[in-house]
């Protein structure tokens, strides 16, 4: 897509800047189920733990309680629980790291994902590992996540959030997501947007940015 326009890009972290495989989590907490034969059925049925973690409607500590709960299994400890719960987040290519760290000298970048407060030093510890930087936020102007906002993509307000906070030029801004329902609300709010698939990711966009 031409990018002679944009000013600013706003990014998707899961499967947009690192590769996620949510089931292994989901496949992982099925297991810790007693009692029940069908236990992702039985985690897919209480999906709103899940968006209320990410939306921080609830804590942490009431997660891993919920977990318990759903589980039926009193002694599962919290470690066990993040554990199973980070095992879908994977790695970061190289690459989309230095593409990022590209991109900061000629546009202001930010991210908007839909995350958890289990999940980001998870992450971070990733980014660590593959660059030496202390965390995703130094490859960006700003960050954005759904539990510190309690929104979510794809609801329009979280969208026209980071517009105002940054104030942004939605014409000149793009937003990159691996998801068509997010892109959806961000266009409808004027913002250009590009769809991340497997064979064609941020490195091919930018490889003469």
């Amino acid at each position: 897509m031409a990018l002679e326009n944009i000013e600013n890009i706003i990014f998707d972290l899961g499967g947009v800047v690192i590769d996620i495989n949510p089931q292994q989590s989901f496949d992982a907490l099925g297991s810790y189920i007693k009692g029940k034969e069908n236990g992702i059925e039985l985690l897919n049925e209480n999906v709103d733990i899940f968006l209320n973690l990410e939306k921080g409607l609830i804590s942490v500590e009431e997660f891993y309680e919920g977990i318990r709960s759903i589980t039926n299994n009193s002694s599962l400890s919290d470690v066990a629980i993040a554990d199973a719960w980070n095992l879908m987040l994977l790695h970061i290519p190289s690459e989309r790291l230095q593409i990022l760290e590209r991109l900061r000298a000629n546009y202001q970048t930010y991210v908007l994902s839909n995350t958890n407060a289990i999940h980001v030093p998870a992450f971070n510890k990733i980014v660590e590992k593959n660059s030496g930087k202390h965390g995703i936020d130094h490859f960006f102007d700003k960050v954005y996540f759904s539990h510190d906002l309690q929104m979510r993509k794809p609801e329009p307000e979280i969208y026209q959030y980071v517009i105002d906070d940054s104030q942004l030029n939605v014409g000149a801004t793009l937003f990159i997501d691996d998801r068509l329902e997010n892109l959806e609300a961000a266009a409808a709010l004027g913002l250009q947007t590009y769809h991340v698939q497997p064979e064609r990711g941020i490195v091919e966009l930018f490889a003469n940015a």
